[in-house]
């Protein structure tokens, strides 16, 4: 009994006394100091020792044994399991001196996608917005969060949440909830004078997630896409994880330089842009550009990908149609 005396728990930690006990229990299997084999005393009688309820001990050992560290014997009692997996055998902070380790520290075997996408440089990196953090000027990304009518938001989440079916609470429709779709639809139909049906959005976790899935359906390893220059760096991601071959193109005032792209390759699989409103610089571009983008994608049989991004955040006058409203 004298074994478990090093091992009081503790009622004014945070953590319940039931994993105090099986934690202390656990290391010591793992140490050595508890043999495999080796009886442990009753639920009642380490409970008494250390000063617990019954039912702390019974749930630690139940834990124990769910994981394989004990073996419950009807009419014998409780035992420590006597095999046990060789990599768990050894205590954590020690090593095995038999175990040879690499000269160097072994490297994640990611795709040679992975990496591509791991060594492009990202936002995040570049301007860095820890959480909590003051806003900064010219920090993009971060809306007048003190301004979200919250308790509206929370009573309206409420009040859907207590009228959903069943059914709702099953597999969806992968493109998205529908109604959301269709309403979705209907707003950039008005909004952003995109020609569209709700069977033709797809609802996703974010404009990465959206970038990500365009790139894997639509390139082709190796294919040239052209890419604003500068641009969204993310996207650059994107295009590098499918495989795709980045043709910069640089972007003036009018926005991205439709000539220079068709120089530097005029038979691209994909444009990228953001015509309404370029990042970084903010410029939007102009009809006669927007047409001749049109033309070229037509001509090259090309897809062009429109980032819509923050175009509806404007100081004076509508927003300017959607570039797909165009075509």
């Amino acid at each position: 009994m004298a074994i478990f005396r090093p091992m009081p728990v503790n009622s004014a930690l945070d953590i319940p006394l039931y994993q105090q006990v099986y934690a202390r229990l656990r290391a010591s299997i793992l140490s050595g100091g508890l043999k495999g084999g080796m009886k442990l005393p009753s639920t009642r009688t380490l409970a008494n020792e250390l000063n617990v309820s019954r039912n702390t001990i019974l749930n630690a050992y139940q834990q124990l044994m769910a994981e394989g560290y004990l073996d419950s014997v009807a009419g014998s009692g409780t035992f420590v399991a006597r095999i046990l997996p060789d990599h768990l055998l050894t205590p954590p902070g020690q090593k095995d001196p038999t175990d040879k380790q690499p000269t160097e520290p072994r490297q994640p075997l990611f795709s040679d996608n992975a990496k591509l996408q791991l060594a492009t440089p990202q936002l995040s990196r570049v301007m860095p917005s820890p959480a909590g953090a003051s806003p900064r000027p010219f920090r993009f990304g971060v809306p007048a969060l003190q301004a979200f009518p919250y308790k509206l938001w929370s009573r309206l989440v409420v009040r859907r949440a207590r009228s959903m079916p069943l059914s709702a609470f099953t597999y969806q429709d992968l493109a998205g909830y529908g109604r959301l779709r269709e309403a979705i639809a209907a707003h950039v139909t008005v909004a952003r004078g995109v020609q569209c049906t709700p069977d033709q959005i797809i609802i996703l976790p974010g404009a990465q997630g959206g970038l990500d899935l365009a790139a894997r359906m639509l390139i082709n390893s190796g294919d040239p896409v052209w890419m604003e220059d500068p641009g969204y760096l993310q996207a650059r991601g994107a295009f590098l994880g499918a495989g795709a071959e980045i043709i910069s193109v640089p972007v003036d005032k009018d926005g991205l330089v439709v000539n220079e792209g068709i120089a530097r390759a005029s038979q691209a699989r994909l444009a990228y842009v953001t015509p309404s409103h370029q990042f970084p610089l903010g410029v939007t571009m102009s009809l006669p550009r927007r047409l001749a983008l049109l033309d070229w994608a037509k001509r090259a049989n090309a897809y062009i990908l429109e980032d819509d991004y923050d175009s509806e955040y404007r100081f004076a006058r509508r927003p300017l149609p959607a570039l797909q409203g165009l075509d």
